[in-house]
């Protein structure tokens, strides 16, 4: 008797010897700490892409490639147009896809992507109020000074007619 395992899922008896030598698998175990702390849900997206029998370790590869490329870059593009999205509205958008029920499988990630629009813009929209409230801070702390004010330095500046009396050519 081996180290035979058992698949949970399907029930496929194998030995993990053997599965490490196929280097996609060996590819796929090494890309789950990728998705931390998503990966269960990256996974799952996946499974979306199964017909009666599970998805070929290479189209798993290319499809969890693809997802990763998303995942750690932030961007993503949909009719060629470049989006920005966080890891937190990426895996919102996977959450989505992977509570819809779909009856066949997927062929790409369009739907993906369509989501992802949606939760870009919506992020996008966020950082703009922020930014616009920050710049409007910024603006009403350069008004009520004369000077940008340094953090470090909590000194007042000297009267001018003190500053006056240090010059070289003065009298005083």
């Amino acid at each position: 008797m081996g180290l035979d395992l058992k698949c949970p899922k399907c029930l496929y008896v194998f030995d993990p010897r053997e599965v490490t030598k196929n280097q996609d698998i060996v590819a796929i175990i090494r890309m789950q700490a990728d998705f931390a702390p998503q990966g269960k849900l990256v996974f799952e997206y996946a499974e979306l892409f199964e017909t009666t029998r599970p998805v070929k370790e290479a189209k798993l590869l290319r499809i969890l490639s693809e997802v990763r490329e998303m995942w750690t870059s932030g961007k993503f593009a949909l009719n060629k147009r470049v989006h920005v999205i966080s890891k937190e509205g990426l895996a919102a958008a996977l959450k989505t896809v992977c509570n819809k029920r779909f009856e066949v499988p997927l062929e790409n990630h369009n739907y993906l992507k369509k989501v992802m629009v949606t939760v870009s813009e919506t992020e996008a929209a966020k950082r703009s109020v922020a930014d616009e409230r920050a710049l409007k801070e910024r603006e009403d702390r350069l008004r009520a000074t004369s000077r940008p004010v340094d953090p470090k330095d909590d000194t007042a500046p000297a009267p001018i007619g003190e500053l006056a009396k240090k010059l070289p050519w003065s009298r005083g």
